[in-house]
C-alpha cells in the first residue's frame, strides 16, 4: 500500500472516523422505514439505467439498503459489518478503512455502468472488507452457530473458491461484481501478497539449501570420529573431539585415557 504512504498525511485531514457504525446506522435506519412502508429498497439499489434518466440518488443510497433476510439474520449481519469495520480501523487507521470502503464503491459503481440493466447491491462490498479482515487476521475464530469454531482464513478460502466458480459459470452481472470486490481487495493487499509471497520463497530456498548441506556432508561421512569407541560428530554433536600428534582423533573420555597412558608409562 506504498501508494497510500505518499499521501496518507495530506489526505489525513480528511478522514471521517467511525464510516461504518454511519453504514450500520443508515442500514437500521432503512430497514425499519421498509418495514414501516415509509420507503421501498426499489427506489434506494444501484441500477444504472434509472440513474442514466436523472435517479441521481441511488449512487449514495444503494451502500444503505439492509439485506433482504430475516431481521434476525439482518442483526446479525449489521453485527459483524460493525465488527469487520471496527476492526479494520483500528488496525489500518481511519484514513485507510475511508480509502478501501471508498474505492469498493467506485468499483462497485463501474460495474453498474458496464452492466446498465443490471440490479447492483452493496453484498460485495461487504465482502471484500470481510476477505481484507481475514487477509490480516487469518487465525481469528468465529464461532459458527454460536458454537462451531472456525478459523477466519478458511472461511475466506470458501469465499474466494465461490467466487472463482461464479466468475467462471455466472453471468456478466455477477461477474463484473466480483472482479470489482476482488479489485478493490487486491489494489491494497497485492503488493504486499507479493512480498509475502517472495518471502516464503525465500524461506523455502534457505531451507532446502541447509537440506542440501546436511545431505552432502551424511554422505561424506561424519566431520570427526574417535579412533577408539568411533563416536563422531554426527551421532554425537555435544561431544569436543580432538586430534594428537600422531593424527588420530579423539573423543574427550578416550583422550584423557590416552593421555594418562601416556604418562605412565616410564
Amino acid at each position: 500500500m506504498s501508494w497510500i504512504n505518499k499521501f496518507e498525511r495530506r489526505l489525513e485531514p480528511l478522514a471521517v472516523h467511525h464510516v461504518v457504525l454511519a453504514l450500520v446506522a443508515g442500514q437500521t435506519f432503512f430497514y425499519l422505514a421498509e418495514m414501516f412502508q415509509l420507503v421501498g429498497r426499489e427506489r434506494l439499489v444501484l441500477a444504472w439505467g434509472l440513474v442514466a434518466q436523472g435517479e441521481w440518488w441511488r449512487l449514495f443510497s444503494f451502500v444503505l439498503v439492509p439485506p433482504q433476510a430475516h431481521w434476525v439474520f439482518i442483526a446479525f449481519a449489521l453485527y459483524v459489518l460493525y465488527f469487520l469495520g471496527s476492526a479494520l480501523e483500528e488496525a489500518w487507521g481511519t484514513l485507510r478503512l475511508n480509502l478501501f470502503l471508498l474505492s469498493g464503491w467506485a468499483l462497485t459503481i463501474v460495474a453498474a455502468w458496464i452492466v446498465p440493466g443490471m440490479v447492483v447491491s452493496n453484498l460485495f462490498i461487504g465482502g471484500s472488507l470481510f476477505l481484507a479482515f481475514a487477509y490480516l487476521n487469518p487465525n481469528y475464530v468465529f464461532h459458527l452457530f454460536l458454537i462451531l469454531p472456525v478459523k477466519v482464513k478458511w472461511l475466506a478460502i470458501i469465499m474466494w473458491a465461490f467466487y472463482a466458480i461464479t466468475l467462471i459459470g455466472g453471468d456478466m452481472g455477477a461477474r463484473v461484481m466480483i472482479l470489482a470486490a476482488a479489485g478493490n481487495f487486491f489494489l491494497f493487499f497485492g503488493s504486499q501478497m507479493v512480498a509475502d509471497l517472495r518471502g516464503i520463497k525465500r524461506q523455502a530456498g534457505q531451507a532446502a539449501r541447509r537440506r542440501a548441506v546436511k545431505t552432502e556432508a551424511s554422505a561424506s561421512g561424519p566431520q570427526h570420529q574417535c579412533c577408539v569407541c568411533a563416536k563422531n560428530s554426527d551421532t554425537h554433536p555435544e561431544e569436543d573431539f580432538r586430534y594428537r600428534a600422531d593424527g588420530k582423533c579423539y573423543c574427550e573420555e578416550h583422550l584423557r585415557a590416552a593421555i594418562a597412558e601416556e604418562a605412565g608409562r616410564p
